[in-house]
């Protein structure tokens, strides 16, 4: 069978006595750690209460599997043999696991997950022999039209319900990062249960959640308020948090707006430098550049080496006052001059 990732564990409940296999093929890791975590919880709960974990690299030793193999059918022990491949498998890995599955053993689960198999590797007899005793999953990445609906399905596994708009804001402030968006959800989970969520109410429950903060600095300064840029810096500089989480964002917008500027500058128009961000963040971003041309934009990638100096204690100079700099100079100000000293040792 070959199936998404949100079909699998539903399949291996009604198929479990014909499943003896699941391959899992992806290069996202949440979604692969997610899906082989759900299959190994449902074996356990299934009496398969052994498991035999294998590295594969280029270096494996098969004889280690078939070894594996033949100890189970002596003493008839439900087990799941893990195959973690750091690659896809090359001529002696196939030829180990067809020769496996011309018969595979009844008390045996195995477990197999690989980096993303091309559209012809997909066809190839290993795989295929997979596909004829058990499942195979082939994980992709949700594309920018299917994030939302993506987070949607994530939400509702936790019993979450979120409304369109609180949906579409973890989509525009996580920007494909998978395993952001699920802390969230399993925060919201213990905060909110099935209280239905808007994007107000996320805002509320996030509050006290530096990262989601960060990205509130993110539109500030693309709107140009400095005002509240300061107000935000403050409050991170007072609670005690970590500088390197603004200086990494900080570090994201200059290079995404140095993107879009070289691209409008090589003679790109506004529409088509857009289409790169959310839809709802396309008027924050059109501000910032109509106020930003490159040779600013350069000045500023020469500060942000002042933040990173600040925190290593390269430089005597406090670390939020060099964000604050170069944050204002990203809004269009220049408030604050390069007072940091070089520490000498």
């Amino acid at each position: 069978m070959r199936l998404n990732s949100y079909e699998v564990i539903p399949a291996l409940r009604n198929h479990a006595s014909r499943v003896s296999a699941l391959l899992v093929a992806g290069d996202e890791p949440y979604l692969s750690l997610s899906l082989t975590d759900q299959a190994r919880a449902f074996c356990r709960e299934n009496g398969f209460n052994e498991r035999e974990l294998f590295e594969v690299d280029g270096k494996f030793d098969w004889n280690n599997f078939m070894s594996a193999t033949q100890s189970l059918s002596l003493f008839s022990e439900q087990k799941i043999i893990e195959l973690r491949f750091n690659n896809v498998p090359d001529k002696k890995a196939q030829t180990a696991l067809e020769a496996y599955f011309e018969n595979p053993l009844e008390d045996l689960f195995l477990l197999i997950s690989t980096p993303q198999l091309k559209a012809a590797q997909q066809k190839a007899k290993w795989v295929t022999a997979i596909d004829q005793v058990g499942i195979v999953s082939i994980l992709y990445p949700p594309r920018v039209h299917e994030y939302p609906g993506w987070i949607f399905n994530e939400a509702k596994l936790r019993g979450l319900r979120l409304e369109k708009d609180a949906v579409d804001l973890l989509a525009q402030n996580n920007e494909g990062n998978l395993f952001s968006v699920i802390q969230e959800l399993d925060y919201l989970a213990l905060y909110y249960g099935d209280q239905m969520i808007s994007a107000e109410d996320l805002r509320s429950a996030l509050t006290q959640s530096s990262k989601f903060i960060a990205f509130d600095l993110s539109d500030a300064i693309l709107e140009g308020d400095i005002l509240r840029i300061n107000r935000i810096i403050t409050a991170f500089e007072e609670e005690g948090e970590a500088a390197t989480l603004v200086n990494y964002l900080l570090q994201k917008e200059i290079s995404t707006l140095g993107e879009m500027l070289l691209e409008l500058n090589n003679g790109k128009n506004m529409s088509q430098v857009l289409s790169k961000v959310w839809r709802n963040k396309q008027p924050l971003y059109q501000q910032a550049l109509s106020r930003l041309n490159l040779r600013t934009w350069k000045n500023v990638m020469k500060m942000v080496v002042q933040i990173d100096g600040a925190i290593k204690g390269q430089i005597k100079e406090n670390p939020w006052n060099a964000i604050r700099r170069v944050a204002f100079a990203l809004s269009g100000q220049r408030l604050l001059s390069l007072s940091a000293i070089p520490v000498v040792k």
